[in-house]
């Protein structure tokens, strides 16, 4: 009884404020870690920790594989250079810098736990980050670039993770040994995953029950990740490769039923477990609070300070002397192929280097070891520094990100890809309708003889030839226009969306009155309704804008 009257709680709690902030800039996950914090030191308050085995083994395949799955294998391999350079040289070189750091201020704490920690807090968290870009225009390859480094560094940081905290275990490491293990993995996870996600993909295809589906998709995530962890792997890396190619081969081949259910879904899935982890991040700050007290409080500023700056001055420069400079200068045909990037680009990909609920939950696997640092067991002084920095750089780099992103010039860059898009999107339409008015030219000579299908042809005739007539109209005022001036006249734009939709919602308004009507004189079956309402729903769903 008391799990559910927790359960209740933490729902309830993210619902109403969600509701209340649900109109702020601010991402309701940066929220919820601040809000939790206050509530963790409300007296009566019972202790809620974060559960780490849920965390590891149920939320994060689920989250892996939701991002994985609805991300774009071309843009990805288009940026594979940089995403490799950060979610495998940026996970190394940030865990040994921060384990050098942390031996010399900690010595007693041993080369092993010191690694422990570097792992644990290498990789920026990509749930963290994609909540966050979600309320912000951030340029496409950013936002590419930060996914795909989310989606492969948890894997790197938590096989280095397993390797480190055996060492600190087993008090024996062996590097050679060590290195041959981690490519064994790393590859093994890969193939595994290439395998699985045709083989799983193929098996979905035949699967026409909608409601199958989703059991099989919500599925797929353990089918790769569980095996790859009894192995001895992460079980991240198989779980984001499965995603990618379920996603990139076969996700338009499902049936349109599935995809719309799906489209619902995993978002809504993703969203609530993200809320649960960075709700449970926040009111975990009470419980660390008490277990780190016998440490001087001067230590502990001067430990977390420094881990802190390490991670944060450490992505700086590993982003713009490893990522942009260094490359380029050793292999120039790379410039050719991919010229520097704005500056910005790179400042803010160095910035977006928060830590989340992944990292606490890692912290909080480690056992209670048999030695004493500082006075208390090593395992309260990994989870304390861990909580201090996924505090900082969340709250902080998550709270200035907008305001940097503004300040710095990146949101006229991403509002001018949005323009740029938005023409494509116009072209595409343009072209799909084109094509659809030629077959239908095609077909009627073909059906001339039926004249009630011939009917049929010339409303859709005359319905597309307005569609046609209405992008071309729309790409000429794009084209006629500098992408400021398009800016400037977003406002205009929005207004013509909004007429468009009111006169669209009130014709399914009318339809839905008409329906409910009939219903409630018992004139249709409640089956007939659901079916009509259904259809009307997707109406909705689908207005302009």
């Amino acid at each position: 009884m008391q799990q559910i009257t927790t359960y209740i709680f933490i729902f309830s709690t993210i619902v109403i404020i969600g509701h209340i902030f649900s109109q702020s800039i601010i991402p309701i996950s940066l929220i919820l870690v601040i809000s939790g914090m206050f509530l963790s030191l409300i007296p009566n308050i019972p202790t809620i920790t974060l559960n780490p085995d849920l965390v590891l083994n149920v939320f994060l395949p689920i989250l892996i594989y939701q991002i994985s799955s609805f991300s774009s294998w071309i843009d990805v391999k288009k940026n594979i250079r940089p995403i490799s350079l950060l979610s495998i040289g940026h996970v190394l070189f940030i865990t040994v810098l921060v384990a050098w750091v942390i031996h010399t201020l900690i010595p007693q704490l041993g080369w092993p736990l010191a690694f422990v920690l570097g792992a644990i807090i290498s990789p920026p968290d990509d749930v963290a980050i994609v909540s966050i870009a979600e309320k912000i225009k951030l340029p496409k390859r950013i936002i590419t670039i930060l996914v795909g480094e989310g989606l492969l560094n948890d894997a790197m940081a938590l096989i280095l993770f397993k390797f480190a905290l055996i060492a600190s275990v087993t008090q024996q490491f062996t590097p050679l040994n060590a290195i041959s293990n981690f490519c064994v993995l790393i590859v093994g996870e890969t193939l595994y995953g290439i395998v699985l996600g045709n083989l799983i993909g193929k098996l979905r295809l035949r699967i026409r029950h909608t409601t199958l589906h989703m059991m099989a998709s919500l599925l797929t995530p353990f089918l790769a990740y569980v095996p790859s962890l009894m192995m001895g792997g992460s079980g991240v890396l198989a779980t984001a490769i499965t995603g990618l190619v379920i996603g990139h081969r076969y996700s338009m081949r499902f049936s349109p039923e599935f995809r719309l259910v799906s489209r619902s879904l995993w978002p809504m899935l993703a969203f609530g477990i993200d809320c649960v982890i960075f709700l449970l991040v926040g009111l975990d700050m009470k419980s660390i609070l008490n277990m780190i007290s016998p440490i001087p409080f001067n230590s502990l500023v001067l430990y977390s300070m420094a881990v802190i700056l390490t991670i944060i001055l450490g992505r700086f420069f590993w982003v713009y002397v490893a990522v942009v400079f260094l490359p380029r200068f050793l292999f120039p045909f790379i410039t050719k192929k991919d010229p520097y990037p704005p500056w910005q680009y790179p400042f803010i990909i160095s910035w977006a280097g928060m830590r989340g609920g992944i990292s606490l939950a890692a912290a909080l696997a480690v056992p209670l070891l048999p030695n004493v640092v500082e006075g208390v067991n090593p395992r309260v002084l990994l989870i304390f520094l861990v909580f201090c920095v996924i505090t900082v750089t969340f709250v902080v780099q998550g709270l200035t990100l907008p305001w940097l992103i503004k300040k710095i010039g990146v949101q006229k860059l991403g509002q001018y890809e949005t323009y740029s898009e938005h023409l494509l999107e116009l072209y595409a339409r343009k072209k799909m309708a084109t094509a659809v008015i030629y077959w239908l030219k095609e077909y009627k000579n073909q059906v001339k003889d039926n004249s009630k299908l011939l009917d049929q042809i010339k409303i859709y005739l005359l319905e597309y030839k307005m569609i046609k007539s209405y992008l071309k109209e729309r790409i000429e005022i794009h084209d006629s226009n500098t992408a400021r001036d398009s800016i400037i006249s977003k406002h205009d734009e929005q207004e013509e969306v909004e007429r468009v939709n009111f006169l669209l919602s009130q014709i399914i308004e009318v339809e839905r009155s008409t329906l409910m009507a009939l219903w409630e004189k018992e004139k249709i079956s409640f089956d007939t309704r659901n079916r009509l309402i259904e259809k009307l729903d997707h109406h909705v769903k689908h207005l302009p804008g």
